[in-house]
């Protein structure tokens, strides 16, 4: 199988949308550019209508005026829409660099992203890839085998995320668990254990409400569905 990124043969109206799809108009939100270029820009995603640089996220633009000249420019900003999980991802700047939105598009891909669709392979695909000199590939199927393990990089990421929450959720149990035996069995612990296992127990609640906001709890049967 050949992965390639190449830009396929588009009429002038497709053009014409693929350059409009990224502006933010004056006076739009982030949120209403995305629902008023949704569903004509996954038309276009899903019969191979987009071009290259448009392909895998968009990055928006907005119409600022250019010193010197009498017309505005679209200029890149820093949102963008992955189609893997069709999220908005935020770059730290806004910048006018297409590398530094792709490092930081792969970035989101190897920490948040919860969709799978810019990896062109599958696991099967994947490993028989691996086994094959690295100089009989050509570039695009080496970025495939990379995207491919930026998402295990992101599923392990993951797991170790869940069993972290795993374990603090136990260790809360356990002890709420010695407060109920302390409240009705006096004699079950000491006055300062008790106030040690008291002071941890906020302090892992603490925790695990601060993560709240960055964990994403998936259960194991999506993670292999995404596998």
């Amino acid at each position: 199988m050949v992965y390639t990124d190449n830009c396929p043969v588009l009429n002038d109206i497709e053009w014409r949308d693929n350059c409009q799809f990224p502006v933010i108009r004056d006076g739009e939100t982030p949120s209403n550019w995305k629902n008023q270029i949704w569903n004509q820009l996954v038309n276009y995603r899903n019969n191979n209508k987009l071009t290259d640089y448009n392909k895998r996220y968009l990055i928006a633009r907005k119409m600022e005026s250019t010193e010197g000249f009498s017309y505005r420019m679209a200029v890149k900003v820093n949102i963008a829409i992955c189609y893997s999980c069709n999220q908005f991802v935020y770059v730290d700047k806004r910048v006018g660099y297409e590398l530094y939105h792709n490092y930081k598009m792969e970035e989101h891909w190897r920490t948040n992203c919860t969709g799978n669709k810019n990896c062109d392979i599958c696991f099967k695909e994947y490993m028989e890839l691996k086994q094959k000199p690295e100089v009989e590939s050509d570039i695009y199927t080496r970025l495939a085998i990379y995207r491919y393990e930026l998402r295990i990089e992101n599923l392990i990421n993951r797991v170790k995320h869940i069993r972290e929450t795993a374990k603090k959720i136990r260790a809360v149990k356990i002890i709420q668990q010695k407060w109920i035996e302390i409240m009705y069995k006096p004699d079950g612990l000491k006055a300062k254990e008790l106030a040690e296992h008291y002071k941890l127990l906020w302090a892992v609640r603490e925790e695990m409400r601060q993560r709240a906001g960055t964990l994403d709890f998936i259960s194991l049967s999506f993670l292999k569905k995404s596998w």
